[in-house]
């Protein structure tokens, strides 16, 4: 099988987009779940080629300079993403203005969000964010960190890591 048959383009697209969210720390989510990304020129874009393969709200919690956003938009291209130098200027100038490592982190209230939201705001599995939901609502609000750690299956690095984004 050549590199230009169909087949092969597909799977070397699919390929891509799961390395893709690997590269990101979390798994891919539903292109059709709502975008939280900051409403701003350049997220239309931005929605457009990189949820083509995975929801935008994967870039969330990722803080990255322009040099750091460039690099993951060229690897991406050149495992096939598809876009224009304008577009994907673009895309590169959006994520590197509202996603940098000098804007805040997007906050999640463990008390009051639901499954999804708290899997897209601490980078964590559905499964894990409905194990959240379902562990306060037979035991209570949380109140610290280490109440959120007693949930069964949450991995205490991963909350550590994410703790200045979490509200009680």
């Amino acid at each position: 099988m050549t590199g230009s048959q169909p087949g092969h383009r597909i799977l070397s697209r699919s390929i891509a987009c799961f390395a893709f969210a690997g590269l990101l720390g979390t798994l891919p989510v539903e292109a059709q779940q709502k975008s939280k990304l900051p409403e701003a020129p350049g997220r239309a874009t931005t929605e457009k080629l990189c949820g083509s393969c995975h929801g935008t709200n994967i870039f969330l919690n990722r803080r990255e300079s322009r040099e750091g956003w460039s690099g993951i938009v060229e690897d991406m291209i050149q495992r096939g993403a598809k876009g224009d130098d304008d577009q994907w200027g673009e895309v590169v100038d959006y994520l590197s203005q509202h996603l940098s490592k000098s804007t805040p982190v997007a906050r999640v209230n463990v008390n009051t969000a639901d499954e999804k939201d708290l899997a897209a705001g601490l980078g964590i599995p559905d499964a894990q964010g409905a194990a959240i939901v379902k562990y306060r609502t037979e035991k209570g609000k949380f109140k610290t960190v280490e109440d959120l750690l007693k949930v069964p299956g949450l991995k205490a690095a991963t909350i550590e890591a994410r703790k200045s984004s979490i509200d009680f």
